[in-house]
């Protein structure tokens, strides 16, 4: 692939300049990375999408990495425009304490991108709302982006960790202690692999559920496929609980930057009778702990459409959080406008096939 290196004021822009081993090293170095901006998951995914990766790093005039990101591009021929998405990115905040989300650097990436290889450049930020992120959004529109009212924040529940084993078991609600207590005595036994092989079982154990409760939720094969292509620094923890020697339960967490994030759990009939999703959680939760993480996210919650699970998430205990939401950009209003009317065509024919 060809690559581009273009200067905006004292920052340099990298596209597509770098490779499989130097994205690891770099990305390393930021606290917000995560799995869904790894080498691995954003070839997999642009794989099953039919869509293009671009890659982009912003260094400044020392040579220090600012932010950096993946960008997937879809084409839409029927429109005749180029789509890139940053999903969880881009990566801003260095565990050296430096952030790179400025109006600056945001300008360097858009001028790179918005017109010489997209129309339209949709970000939805790994930032978490509050006070402190209000700078972040006034950034954002200071550089063209606008937030999307019509599609709602990631909305999660955050544990933080640092601290003993048995402060994170007090801090649970009692009714979780009690059945993780159960678990415990019923014989449960709970195991960490890292290889891609417990996939298979949590893939039936999806299977059942999209029979028997009409469950809907994230493919198994994408993280599976996932798994196989990240190098061992960055794989997934995958917990399997056993009961009677038989796997009834598989947890899949990413332990990336200082957040793990809950990905994927499903466990079979056997497991629900013997209280096993709640070992393979806490195991999950300690794994991460004695990791290093700072927070554990759930892995998102949504108590209208369904108040089960969230309220099941919500018992480990934490915080609920928002991110700041998403945000697109246009090469001009014309733009803008195709593609926001196409958006709300496509949803108005969707939504009665839901």
């Amino acid at each position: 692939m060809k690559y581009r290196k273009l200067v905006y004021m004292s920052f340099e822009v990298l596209i597509d300049d770098i490779d499989r081993d130097q994205w690891a090293e770099y990305a390393g170095q930021f606290t917000d990375y995560n799995i869904y901006q790894t080498w691995a998951y954003q070839e997999v995914r642009a794989d099953i999408d039919g869509h293009k990766i671009s890659r982009a790093v912003v260094k400044d005039e020392n040579d220090e990495v600012l932010a950096m990101s993946h960008v997937r591009i879809r084409r839409v021929e029927s429109l005749g425009l180029r789509i890139g998405y940053i999903q969880m990115g881009p990566l801003f905040f260095r565990k050296a304490g430096m952030c790179g989300c400025s109006a600056e650097v945001l300008s360097a990436l858009c001028k790179a991108y918005l017109g010489p290889k997209v129309n339209v450049l949709r970000i939805a930020p790994n930032i978490v709302d509050g006070s402190e992120s209000e700078g972040f959004v006034e950034v954002l529109k200071k550089t063209g982006f606008q937030r999307l009212q019509n599609v709602p924040p990631y909305h999660t529940i955050t544990l933080p960790l640092g601290c003993s084993s048995e402060t994170l078991r007090k801090g649970m609600h009692q009714s979780w202690r009690r059945k993780l207590h159960k678990a415990d005595n019923a014989g449960v036994e709970a195991v960490e692999r890292l290889d891609e092989k417990p996939f298979e079982a949590l893939e039936d154990f999806h299977q059942k559920l999209r029979e028997t409760k009409d469950f809907k939720g994230v493919e198994p094969d994408i993280f599976a496929r996932t798994q196989s292509a990240l190098p061992n620094s960055e794989r997934m923890s995958l917990v399997v609980t056993y009961f009677e020697g038989e796997p009834v339960t598989v947890h899949v967490t990413s332990n990336l930057g200082d957040t793990a994030i809950m990905l994927l759990a499903a466990s079979n009939e056997k497991g629900y009778s013997c209280w096993s999703s709640y070992l393979a959680w806490w195991k999950a939760i300690t794994i991460s702990n004695d990791r290093g993480m700072k927070n554990y996210d759930v892995g998102g919650v949504d108590f209208e459409n369904n108040l089960n699970v969230s309220r099941f998430k919500a018992g480990i205990g934490g915080q609920e959080k928002f991110h700041i939401g998403v945000f697109e950009a246009y090469t001009s209003s014309v733009i803008k406008n195709i593609f926001r009317t196409a958006e709300k065509v496509y949803r108005a024919v969707k939504k009665p096939n839901d």
